[in-house]
């Protein structure tokens, strides 16, 4: 069954000098297919007058490992909503 989500850019740049060197940078996140794990992607592409070079990298760490190295990990927020009944106005 092929993917439906679409992947989520966390960062896109790009950047010309002067020499006409063009850089283009791109990550990405985006579930697997069986939703079980995160990929995080990292495309690069260097164009100039010599032709054009690209890497792509990509990570992989299944969802429940990633939850649990942020429970351990994350800082904790804590919100308490209390329904105060004895109070009167």
């Amino acid at each position: 069954m092929p993917s439906n989500n679409q992947p989520l850019i966390l960062e896109h740049r790009v950047a010309k000098h002067a020499n006409a060197v063009l850089h283009v940078r791109e990550t990405s996140l985006q579930l697997s297919d069986d939703q079980r794990e995160v990929i995080l992607s990292r495309y690069i592409e260097h164009y100039s007058h010599d032709g054009v070079q690209w890497v792509e990298r990509s990570h992989r760490v299944s969802v429940s490992d990633m939850l649990n190295w942020l429970i351990a990990h994350g800082e904790p927020q804590t919100q308490v909503q209390g329904n105060d009944a004895s109070r009167t106005d």
